[in-house]
């Protein structure tokens, strides 16, 4: 076997340069996703991405055959490409912090959350947590800049604290029926009080175990002449008597009170009672056994001309076991809370007072992290992800993501362009040789997909995915690439006098234009395919209960079948093939590939069926390839191969990658992935259709048959 030592380098930058480039770019639109960022969000960056190709191919191909410096700008990108994408490793995530709602049911209070409409939670990971028996401790910070929810914390939660340390006056009028006599002390009773001046509430009270005894002195301005006088310059303390309020009356004077005790003593008395801020729960007891939650006294206070605290910290015991899912909505019971003091309270909750007429449930917003139990935090995470909007999306994180992911598509654009020029260079008059060379992409590709795909499975545990060692991978294999681009031996190609001229002539033949329109079509559905085809091994994964746990597997060996049974093989013949079938046959034969693909695609209920669909790889991009860069070298005026190069892969990238990125994210996002491929699958096959009908009708009458039809006179 014969080695020709002027082609291993161009080999070896194939290998390397995909070796480095396959943990990572097949995984960035899932990387998007765990990102934060929605189908459609992906699809419009993917949309974008290739109009800058569109514009780079071409301009750095003028340059290139303009100054003839191919060689150094090629080692250049491959260095710009390596810088942005360790950047896109630093950049956090879009997320908002994960969020829940508390709710009341029934008494007890529960975590929620919803899925927008059209979105359905993961059954199987509710399944799963349901069978958790072990409480789940969960960081919460709470929302709480509603007077109700401040008021179910302090009267259900019992946080006195939190609620009425603040407060040393109760102020309100109480109506009075009764007097009795008992241990020398007169016990005034009322049967109802006005808070606020408009809420009049009957004052029950409760005494004994668990109960704290109001015991408060008041100073009562009494409309009734007797009972004034009694009391004189004393103050009467707030008691529990029958379970009812009375004011316990005591003084020297028996006889006095003695007198009080006859007949029937009623009327209005304004009480103004103290408050200990030391023991905050008293007043907390008063308003519990008064069920005074609307009347402001009762609203948590602060010093004077001070906020109540907009947050509440804990930590949140929940219950697994009692997971629920109803109405698209997630529902789990918070069994207690740990406050930052190490006291620990039941939250209990109350949906409806007295005085309402309808039920008014406290809720708020809590942000969450339940850091012992990954599925909770998946759940909550992929509700809150539903709901949100495209707007929400652009933060800075996407900003900085979308710049990096923009430099680094520009300097892959130019390095696959050069070195497809590069090796055509090299090649000279054994065009037919450039599968051979291009196989070794495909190699270092398919290995290290798939490696990437095990491992990041291995290192990361449910459905969140540590994506570390993909730039790992990256960073080492891209900077051998540039050691081993150093060693490439190349001459500039012939310079064309006017490139412009020659580049508009050749877009004026009809075959040409009928060329790039097929370029377009199958860069639409090879669009489609790079950015939304793992997307939707996701969510078939998702139909099983074990399926995020093999995620990464399953996609890094789609990537290997894609490049081994599929392109290695096809591109090791494509030299024989074009000159047995032509690149009109074979345009056609790769959109009617398309069609299959993606009919298949919308049939899978089981991820796994897709390894054998992968096969058909070989057509749709072994042969796309080598068809689309051959034929573009063949019909280029002399020294306009770099730009002919460019333009031609800025036609597939930056019209059909686009639109097929656009078009096929904002379908995934509206109506999933099942109907997108399905739909997709009969527009190639139309497209198929359309190119046979116009190469029939445009058949070559200026001698250029042979070259169209990609019967060039070299040897393999």
């Amino acid at each position: 076997m014969n080695i020709n030592k002027k082609l291993l380098p161009i080999k070896g930058h194939y290998f390397l340069f995909n070796a480095g480039t396959s943990p990572l770019v097949p995984y960035l639109s899932t990387y998007a996703r765990q990102l934060g960022f929605s189908s459609g969000t992906v699809g419009l960056i993917y949309t974008v991405l290739p109009i800058f190709g569109l514009v780079a191919k071409p301009l750095f191909g003028v340059i290139a055959d303009r100054y003839r410096i191919q060689k150094s700008l090629f080692i250049l990108f491959q260095i710009v490409t390596i810088i942005s994408f360790s950047l896109i490793y630093v950049i956090p995530e879009n997320r908002e912090s994960m969020s829940v709602e508390l709710d009341c049911n029934g008494g007890i209070t529960v975590l929620k959350s919803c899925y927008a409409p059209k979105h359905q939670a993961d059954k199987c990971k509710i399944d799963s947590l349901e069978k958790h028996t072990l409480p789940t401790t969960c960081r919460m910070n709470c929302e709480m800049s509603t007077p109700r929810m401040w008021q179910t914390v302090c009267e259900h939660w019992h946080l006195p604290y939190y609620c009425y340390s603040n407060t040393d006056i109760i102020e309100y009028k109480a109506m009075i029926n009764n007097v009795s006599l008992k241990d020398d002390c007169a016990y005034i009773a009322a049967y109802n009080v006005t808070l606020d001046d408009k809420y009049t509430y009957t004052p029950k009270c409760r005494i004994g175990d668990g109960y704290v005894d109001i015991n408060e002195p008041c100073t009562l301005n009494c409309a009734d002449k007797k009972i004034s006088a009694a009391i004189g310059s004393e103050r009467a303390n707030m008691t529990c008597v029958d379970k009812m309020l009375n004011y316990r009356l005591c003084s020297n004077d028996t006889v006095q009170l003695a007198e009080l005790a006859k007949g029937t003593t009623t009327g209005e008395c304004s009480a103004s009672c103290d408050l200990d801020k030391h023991t905050p729960w008293r007043l907390m007891e008063i308003c519990e056994g008064w069920e005074a939650d609307v009347a402001s006294t009762c609203h948590p206070k602060t010093a004077a001309g001070g906020h109540f605290p907009s947050n509440l910290s804990f930590e949140g015991i929940i219950k697994p076991t009692t997971t629920l899912l109803e109405h698209g909505c997630v529902y789990i019971q918070l069994h207690e809370i740990k406050l930052p003091d190490d006291t620990t309270r039941i939250p209990y909750c109350s949906g409806k007072a007295l005085y309402e007429n309808t039920s008014v449930i406290f809720n708020t917003s809590c942000q969450i992290t339940c850091g012992d139990n990954i599925l909770v935090n998946e759940i909550f995470q992929g509700a809150q992800d539903s709901r949100a909007t495209e707007m929400s999306q652009f933060t800075t994180q996407f900003w900085l993501f979308f710049l990096m992911m923009i430099i680094s598509w520009v300097g892959q654009a130019v390095v696959v362009t050069f070195a497809d020029a590069i090796c055509f260079n090299l090649l000279g008059d054994k065009m037919s040789q450039y599968g051979k060379q291009r196989l070794w992409g495909s190699v270092g590709w398919g290995i290290f997909s798939l490696i990437t795909g095990v491992l990041i499975d291995h290192f990361s545990e449910g459905a969140y995915k540590n994506y570390t060692i993909a730039f790992v991978f990256m960073f080492v294999f891209m900077m051998g690439d540039v050691f081993v681009s150093c060693f490439i031996k190349t001459e500039s190609t012939k310079m064309s006098l006017n490139i412009l001229s020659d580049v508009g002539t050749l877009l004026s033949s009809i075959h040409t234009v009928v060329f790039m329109i097929w370029t377009i079509a199958v860069g639409f559905s090879t669009g489609f395919v790079w950015q939304f085809l793992f997307w939707h091994l996701e969510d078939v994964s998702g139909l099983s209960c074990d399926g995020a746990e093999y995620t990464k597997t399953l996609q890094g060996l789609v990537s290997a079948i894609q490049t081994f049974l599929g392109e290695i093989p096809f591109m090791f013949v494509s030299g024989y093939i074009l000159r047995k079938l032509g690149h009109v046959n074979m345009m056609s034969l790769v959109l009617f590939a398309f069609g299959v693909r993606f009919i298949l695609y919308s049939f899978l209920t089981n991820a796994w069926w897709v390894l054998p669909i992968e096969i058909l790889q070989g057509v749709t991009y072994g042969m796309l390839y080598p068809t689309m860069t051959s034929y573009a070298n063949v019909v280029s005026p002399p020294g306009t191969e770099t730009t002919v190069q460019g333009l031609v892969g800025a036609v597939f990238e930056g019209l059909g990658v686009s639109l097929g990125s656009l078009i096929g994210g904002r379908l995934y996002q509206s109506y999933g992935g099942w109907k997108t491929f399905e739909w997709f699958g009969i527009a190639s096959f139309i497209f198929c259709i359309l190119h046979i009908i116009a190469q029939h009708v445009i058949k070559d009458k200026n001698g250029l048959t042979g070259a169209a039809q990609g019967k060039e006179n070299a040897t393999e």
